[in-house]
């Protein structure tokens, strides 16, 4: 055991003798540590920021599940026709799939459905059909989703389409322009038909305009989804029969990765099912960031290649400078191996440091970088640059030590087989 210290003990002090010129050798591995760093972290900004501020707001992620043989006017058609439905096992199947985040349900109201408006004295019944959305579809793209729920009055959302043709309707009469926000709160009167023991009774719900919207190009209204699913439990038995009285119509859902878009595009499919989705941008977007990508880690490469040359040179030369240290270390019997250990573990140890304060100096320009872009160039003025985390400490060290100590291998080698007598005549 004393033997074992007193080798630490003389390892240690040898270190403490050379470790100024072993540090120097090694300065580049600052550099490229704190280059390192500050690229992941403009790396993971920019991306983040193309992905959600350009791609992110035309919803590449976001895909449109249809049933077998849709057509365009196939909404219209009643919940009777199969091929206008998604089956209830595929909505189970789909909802499963590990590479979609959210998924959401369009469902198609199988009741016989009139809205009831009145306008200036005149009051209009119009059959439409009637479609059922989850509320949290709505989240981002409405600022009033959380009141689209089963409540009285029961909110309706219409079709854009709908409102330009109202407005355009008043204009023609002479009255003022409207808004969409102007016309929430509108009242209506929602008739749902059903029949009981052979008699057709009419339910009349009141309802209020909540919003016209573009996202969803659906042919009738929008009422949420729990109403419907409320509504149809309470009269499934009314015939004697049982009687789901709704739809799957269509499926929409987020993509947790937009690389995967075409591969979950494919596996639909297969389940004979009709995928609508931004492939195509999916696919420039991936060459985009794929090209970011590879060019960034070109350019480390290199820069990687070129450090670990000139630590290997420099290492060259302390090899040349000590060899009469280690000639001497071999005479009184130090072994080849642990020279050659020692040699590493003192390149490793210097590389862990360098690694650290790189890690630092990196997270100290990404700061500067972060308070000054939007000076330098004003478009990046939305561009949010994030320091590193602890993980890319743990890289970075763990990066500049192996480095430091594969530099440091092929020297430690030359070193441990250095000739004895031409070491001692120097």
């Amino acid at each position: 055991m004393i033997h074992i210290l007193k080798n630490i003990s003389f390892s240690l002090t040898d270190l403490g003798k050379n470790i100024g010129k072993a540090f120097l050798s090694s300065f580049g591995i600052l550099f490229i540590i704190s280059f390192i760093v500050l690229y992941l972290s403009f790396r993971d900004s920019v991306k983040n920021y193309v992905e959600n501020n350009l791609f992110g707001k035309l919803a590449i992620n976001e895909i449109k599940i249809y049933p077998e043989k849709t057509r365009a006017d196939s909404l219209f058609s009643t919940a009777s026709r199969v091929n206008t439905s998604i089956d209830t096992g595929a909505v189970k199947k789909i909802r499963r799939l590990k590479e979609l985040s959210r998924t959401y349900s369009i469902i198609r109201f199988d009741y016989d459905t009139r809205l009831m408006i009145e306008l200036m004295g005149q009051r209009t019944r119009v059959m439409v059909p009637v479609f059922g959305l989850e509320k949290h579809f709505l989240e981002g793209k409405d600022p009033h989703w959380k009141e689209f729920r089963s409540k009285d009055p029961l909110p309706v959302i219409a079709p854009r389409f709908v409102f330009e043709v109202f407005s355009s309707s008043l204009l023609t009469l002479g009255l003022p322009a409207i808004t969409p926000k102007s016309l929430r709160g509108f009242p209506l009167e929602l008739h749902i038909y059903t029949r009981e023991k052979g008699k057709r009774t009419r339910n009349t719900i009141i309802s209020e305009a909540h919003s016209f919207t573009d996202v969803l190009s659906l042919p009738g209204i929008i009422i949420p989804t729990d109403y419907i699913v409320e509504f149809t439990r309470k009269h499934r038995l009314d015939t004697g029969k049982a009687k789901k009285g709704y739809a799957y119509a269509m499926m929409i859902a987020t993509v947790k990765d937009i690389k995967q878009l075409p591969a979950i595009t494919k596996k639909l499919e297969k389940m004979g099912l009709q995928v609508e989705s931004r492939d195509d941008i999916a696919k420039k977007t991936n060459v985009v960031l794929d090209v970011i990508d590879d060019s960034s880690l070109v350019i480390i490469a290199i820069l990687l290649f070129l450090t670990v040359i000139s630590i290997f040179n420099s290492y060259l030369t302390i090899v040349y400078n000590r060899s009469q240290n280690f000639s001497l270390q071999r005479i009184l019997g130090v072994s080849k191996i642990r020279i050659i250990i020692g040699f590493v573990v003192e390149a490793a140890i210097i590389g862990s440091i360098y690694g650290c304060a790189g890690f630092f100096l990196g997270n100290s320009l990404v700061d500067y970088f972060s308070h000054n872009a939007a000076r330098w160039v004003p478009a990046l003025k939305n561009l949010k640059i994030e320091q590193a985390g602890p993980g890319i400490l743990v890289m970075a060290v763990g990066i500049s030590a192996m480095i430091s100590s594969l530099s440091a291998l092929i020297p430690a080698i030359f070193a441990s087989n250095n000739n004895l007598f031409k070491a001692i005549k120097k």
